[in-house]
């Protein structure tokens, strides 16, 4: 059984995976990616077998919000089947797809396989496998779909707990700056100009995908709402598009609170209920009202409780309460 280790952080857990996944599906070219788990967004992209091509990822990302009725888009795949090919989701004619037509069958690709990465509740990231001469088995997308799970549930971790920092506990914002950063893009999404304080949230590193997956979704479907990643170090960023005239500018924040408790709880595997629950808890409601707020028996909201403070390991309210200020809302007061 495929093992990894979160503690090396998600660029690795990755890295490890591909590798694996590799030696039991073949395939010309993999992308490997991240997604915002609220969103399912695209985050941070990874390829193996190329360079990093910008405009190939564009495209790609442009067909996913552009077209509705485009077949294996990521948000569908996650609400159901989790894995598929462009050949048997076309019925053998992949012709039928645009993101085939127009990006992949011009590079020479005639088959395209893609999972999403999902812990049974949540989607941390996706995987698409391209390959030129032939298609993708039966046996092959059920080798593929056997890692899903595993991947994500060490992605999900890696995300999550930002170990390499000595962070215990690690769902936090970036350290603030004066300002919000700033990365500007021009109509056809080519960025023209990165701020100071967008260069020191990012520490340094590449413009994420999730700039690239903006820019496609507002020239698509004229509208995207913010989405969330971590750095390279474990510290999550907000990334928001607003139009500038003939320009998109995408607005770099560190993640705020409203956004934060939304991915702890995803971090954590809480239900939609224990999330309702988890939030009365925070702000220190007894059993009897939150039960009167939800509208849920007291025993209900008891279990709920029990089970919120296993997914924490918290014997308490009160150790509850101090996990989530000092482990993940703290770094938002610095």
């Amino acid at each position: 059984m495929t093992t990894f280790d979160p503690a090396a952080g998600h660029v690795a857990v990755r890295d490890y995976a591909a590798a694996a996944l590799s030696r039991i599906v073949g395939h010309d070219l993999a992308v490997w990616a991240t997604v915002d788990p609220t969103t399912v967004m695209t985050t941070s992209c990874r390829l193996y077998g190329a360079d990093r091509d910008p405009v190939f990822e564009g495209e790609v990302l442009a067909s996913e919000y552009a077209d509705d009725r485009e077949v294996l888009r990521y948000t569908d795949l996650a609400d159901g089947a989790l894995v598929g090919t462009v050949h048997d989701a076309t019925g053998g004619d992949p012709a039928r797809s645009r993101r085939h037509r127009e990006v992949l069958a011009p590079r020479g690709f005639t088959d395209h396989l893609r999972l999403v990465l999902h812990d049974g509740r949540t989607a941390w990231g996706v995987v698409d496998l391209l390959r030129a001469g032939g298609v993708f088995t039966g046996t092959e997308v059920a080798a593929a779909s056997q890692l899903g799970r595993p991947a994500a549930l060490a992605l999900r971790v890696a995300m999550t707990h930002a170990r390499a920092r000595g962070d215990d506990d690690a769902v936090v914002a970036a350290h603030d700056v004066e300002g919000s950063g700033l990365v500007l893009c021009g109509s056809d999404g080519t960025v023209s100009e990165v701020s100071p304080e967008a260069r020191v949230l990012l520490e340094g590193a590449e413009l994420p995908a999730a700039v690239t997956a903006l820019i496609a979704a507002r020239r698509g479907a004229g509208h995207a709402g913010p989405i969330s990643a971590p750095t390279p170090s474990g510290r999550w960023l907000t990334f928001a598009p607003t139009d500038l005239g003939t320009m998109t500018a995408v607005v770099v924040d560190p993640i705020r609170p409203s956004r934060l408790a939304d991915v702890v709880a995803r971090a954590r595997g809480l239900s939609a209920r224990e999330q309702d629950v988890l939030a009365e808890l925070a702000r220190g409601r007894p059993n009897k009202q939150i039960a009167r707020r939800l509208g849920l028996s007291e025993w209900t909201v008891q279990d709920h409780v029990k089970a919120v403070l296993a997914k924490f390991g918290a014997s308490g309210r009160g150790e509850l309460q101090a996990a989530l200020f000092s482990g993940h809302y703290a770094p938002l007061h610095g």
